[in-house]
């Protein structure tokens, strides 16, 4: 597609918005991709997707999401490194009931891969170098942006260091550029989506998510495992290493004691809260630990804007949800812009974006209630409101229409499906 102007600003070079970048690229479309570099840079969190934290970052891919990124040609970089989960074991600390959902029983090769950051960003970061419609503004942020007829001045301070793919790419001067639609995919805690009238929502959790890999004394044969515990949720997930990669959820006042203890003490915490099902925890990587809150942007659109991503929802990370559904967003708008282009649409219109947020906002909702709920509803309580969980689980865990229910919903497979989770291009 040939114009003047890129046809498509996308604010954050993290993995959302790089993957929105790559699919449009491939249908035609001209992309300004703007990259403001962070010191502590996350590609899941809007940071550049060529930049990657130092420290261990697990994160696990669903289905959905490994077909988006197959799609794309980008899977064969990432596979290698991603760890299949045959099996998710949910439990609560000292009850009876459990839940088990298995790959086998859903008739799918894995409910999910677990990988790291920094996997996905080098598999992002050289694609998005070579595509040729994608022009990168790195080391550029995104201020403001202002409506003028069928086109939105996004105004940007900084180098604008360029790595021009697209040589038709014409700035409209220095410090702006103009384009048909500007999509928000630069995390939570977007300034630009202030500055355009996009309230968000705020809500601290008072937990603090402790993360880093542990090497088990016994296989773990693909199981993840996710543990509530009175203090909040535990999950370790399977990695391809052997390790298993750890998300532990403490409340705030709590979580710098346990994340400072030094190896043998962090392992013997570990192992009295997660069980004796994998053994002791014979080595542990360097700990990280990162606040969490609930982060939600009142709209999903303005004119001629679309949030994607953690600039529409950031969540807690109990479920896994949050790239996953951030992904799904990005396959979803792929589509309809793409559409748009072909029949010669406007890829700004009100109609085109209202449809984009009202497909959306039905799954954003129901995750963020999903994620609300494991979050905080198996926090202490009266004994029979424990008895009350586990029996409710035991009965999830012997239906088999209500394990595929829940199993479809985790792997980002109960809703219409985008054409690149379909392994079709937008």
């Amino acid at each position: 597609m040939t114009t003047e102007i890129p046809t498509v600003v996308v604010v954050g070079a993290g993995a959302v918005g790089s993957v929105l970048a790559l699919a449009l690229a491939r249908s035609g479309i001209a992309v300004t991709l703007v990259d403001k570099p962070h010191a502590d840079a996350d590609p899941l969190r809007g940071g550049s997707a060529a930049m990657a934290s130092k420290q261990p970052r697990p994160i696990a891919l669903s289905p959905s999401s490994a077909h988006i990124l197959n799609t794309l040609g980008l899977w064969q970089c990432i596979a290698p490194h991603a760890g299949p989960i045959n099996m998710v074991h949910v439990g609560e600390q000292g009850r009876f009931g459990v839940v088990r959902l298995r790959a086998s029983e859903q008739g799918v090769p894995a409910l999910g891969y677990v990988t790291d950051v920094a996997v996905i960003a080098a598999a992002l970061a050289p694609a998005v170098a070579r595509a040729e419609r994608i022009t990168c503004l790195q080391g550029t942020q995104a201020l403001d942006g202002a409506v003028h007829g069928q086109q939105i001045r996004v105004l940007l301070d900084g180098p604008q260091d360029t790595q021009e793919n697209n040589q038709e790419h014409n700035q409209t001067n220095r410090n702006a550029i103009d384009a048909q639609v500007l999509v928000v995919a630069d995390g939570g805690d977007s300034s630009i989506s202030v500055n355009l009238g996009i309230a968000s929502d705020h809500r601290d959790y008072h937990q603090v998510a402790v993360v880093c890999e542990a090497t088990p004394e016994h296989a773990h044969q693909g199981i993840a495992y996710e543990r509530f515990t009175p203090r909040g949720p535990l999950a370790l997930l399977p990695m391809a290493s052997g390790d298993c990669a750890l998300v532990w959820t403490l409340p705030t006042s709590q979580a710098q004691e346990i994340a400072t203890l030094n190896d043998a003490d962090f392992a013997q915490a570990l192992r009295d809260a997660f069980g004796r099902r994998l053994g002791r925890f014979t080595a542990l990587s360097t700990r990280s630990a990162y606040p969490l809150a609930l982060v939600r942007a009142q709209r999903l659109r303005s004119t001629r804007v679309a949030l994607i991503g953690n600039a529409a929802n950031r969540l807690h990370p109990v479920a896994g949800q949050g790239l996953n559904l951030g992904l799904r967003d990005a396959a979803l708008l792929a589509d309809l812009l793409a559409a748009a282009a072909r029949d010669g649409e406007d890829l700004g219109g009100d109609a085109l974006l209202r449809q984009y947020a009202r497909c959306r906002q039905g799954e954003h909702q129901g995750i963020v209630h999903f994620t609300e709920a494991l979050a905080h509803g198996f926090s202490a309580g009266p004994r029979w409101l424990g008895w009350l969980r586990s029996t409710g689980m035991l009965a999830l865990d012997l239906l088999p229409i209500g394990r595929h229910l829940l199993a479809r919903h985790a792997m980002g497979l109960a809703h219409p499906q985008a054409r690149l989770v379909r392994g079709l291009n937008p």
